[in-house]
């Protein structure tokens, strides 16, 4: 049996296997959906004269739609993304999350999940369990581990196309409350054999309750859902509001880059016409001339003129829409010209003025990332409760008992980006470090910043680091107190009386802090 589903699946491709004689139904608004995403993937893998009629002429296609989307998500996802915990279980819960993503690829993951969204509008995250032994203690025959590499099984993370899903919900305006999912595509059974193969329909229905798997219409299997949660996580490309469904960057740039191509292949037409010119000729017949290259003709009536057919018209005004309309896409679809590679005098450009080149593209990304961070929190959270449930987080839980008040912080959960924008590190970090002396900041907030990974647990390391060897941190044991103080510092103290070391840090500190014309002035009178 084998499964066969493709990106631009659409209604119709489901009616062909008489979807409706087998019960299954679909919405005119989900018919409406997969024709939209069937057009956005066609223009995404350059397909764009297939949404017009065959016109026989030059067809140049100017791929902008992928150029697009694959900017969008380089800049919102291309360095994935970093999890931070609560203090008081980031320690227990983060390694355990960040090994889930880790054997599930995260960076592939990101990759995925930002293109099904940025071109259809919408993608769907399932979260799984695979469990390596079955309830009856007998090894699952599903379960592939040829290296032994997992004891109890593994959380698998799928980035699902959205051309097969087929969420309800409760009625209303809260689209937050899904009742039943549906997964629903055509497979091949006995493939392997042309004159038998058949072509049905494969049906998933969840519910928090119960999964219910149909072959056409035969109900082959029900089971309890275990976790009490429809696996499956939807994100919106961008909101609006009402719409169940989100929005694509490419809704706005289709209709731009058809008239792109259109106008470039009409210029092509012409340049391609008058590179290989017709040749007129008047007052003589043409079967009596040789054509070729390097031939004289002579004896030609007085009266007759031979010319080529020459470009008089002027391609400037054609040029000058052309780029009208790339710039149109640019101010529309929000990367600017030199996200895209144009040259740009940057080499004395300060970080605030590239982030004001870059606004269009960062703002957008910033409203991307905003509905991104929703998802991925709630997947996160089914992770750890698959994590808790089938025994793969090795920790003692017991003070976060069931019904605990603290028992939220183990599924509470943040997504960090980190900026793509090219940035001074030294400058970073100098402005960090300001803000700290200054009491602005911690040293959590800044390695969160930094966009540093399991901050708690660093943090831990770093401070026993610095106990273990303080020379590398220009640090010191003050023999008096025990204390870590900058190298040097407890030198000083210790030349002086042991009575005077109190009052002599007091007075040096005070001079410092009141160290001004005024102060000296008085000192001298």
């Amino acid at each position: 049996m084998a499964y066969d589903f493709v990106n631009k699946m659409q209604f119709q491709d489901l009616m062909n296997v008489s979807l409706l004689s087998l019960g299954a139904k679909i919405s005119a608004e989900d018919a409406s959906r997969l024709s939209s995403y069937r057009t956005k993937w066609n223009f995404f893998e350059g397909y764009h004269w297939q949404e017009l009629p065959p016109t026989g002429k030059t067809e140049v296609t100017k791929n902008y739609c992928r150029a697009f989307v694959n900017k969008f998500v380089t800049f919102e996802l291309g360095k994935g993304f970093n999890i931070k915990m609560k203090p008081d279980v980031e320690t227990t819960i983060l390694p355990f999350l960040n090994e889930v993503w880790k054997d599930n690829n995260k960076l592939k993951f990101c990759q995925q999940f930002g293109q099904a969204k940025s071109v259809t509008g919408d993608v769907w995250v399932q979260v799984t369990f695979e469990p390596k032994y079955l309830e009856d203690g007998s090894e699952n025959p599903n379960f592939y581990d040829p290296y032994d590499e997992y004891e109890k099984g593994r959380v698998r993370i799928l980035v699902v196309p959205p051309n097969i899903c087929f969420p309800e919900y409760d009625d209303g305006y809260d689209k937050d409350r899904m009742r039943k999912f549906t997964v629903m595509y055509p497979i091949r059974l006995n493939a392997d054999e042309p004159s038998k193969t058949k072509v049905i329909v494969y049906k998933q229905v969840w519910t928090a309750q119960t999964v219910e798997v149909y072959r056409g219409t035969e109900l082959v299997e029900t089971y309890k859902n275990k976790y009490g949660v429809i696996p499956f996580f939807h994100c919106k490309n961008l909101e609006l509001v009402g719409r169940n469904f989100g929005i694509s960057d490419l809704e706005d740039l289709i209709p731009l880059n058809m008239e792109l191509n259109l106008k470039s292949s009409d210029v092509s037409e012409i340049i391609e016409y008058h590179s290989a010119p017709v040749t007129l000729v008047y007052g003589a017949r043409v079967g009596q001339l040789e054509k070729g290259a390097n031939k004289v003709w002579g004896g030609l009536p007085k009266d007759a003129k031979v010319e080529n057919l020459t470009l008089d018209s002027d391609l400037q005004a054609s040029k000058d829409y052309i780029a009208s309309v790339k710039m149109a896409m640019h101010e529309i679809g929000g990367v600017p010209e030199g996200a895209l590679g144009k040259d740009l005098a940057i080499s004395n450009t300060s970080g605030v003025a590239l982030q004001l080149m870059m606004m269009p593209l960062i703002e957008r990304i910033e409203q991307k990332r905003a509905l991104t961070k929703e998802c991925l929190e709630k997947v996160n959270k089914l992770i750890i409760k698959i994590g808790l449930e089938e025994g793969l987080i090795d920790a003692d839980l017991s003070k976060w008992k069931k019904g605990d008040r603290y028992a939220k912080d183990i599924y509470q959960n943040e997504i960090i980006f980190e900026d793509n924008l090219p940035k001074d590190k030294l400058v970073e970090v100098q402005t960090l470090q300001l803000e700290m002396k200054m009491g602005l900041a911690d040293r959590e907030e800044a390695m969160k910043r930094l966009g540093k990974e399991d901050i708690q647990q660093r943090l831990i390391e770093i401070d026993k680091d610095r106990e273990a060897t303080p020379e590398i941190y220009g640090l010191e044991k003050d023999p008096l107190t025990g204390k870590l103080v900058p190298s040097g510092s407890s030198k000083n103290l210790m030349n002086r009386p042991i009575g005077e070391n109190k009052a002599g840090n007091e007075s040096q500190v005070n001079a410092g802090l009141t160290n001004s014309p005024e102060k000296k002035q008085s000192t001298n009178s």
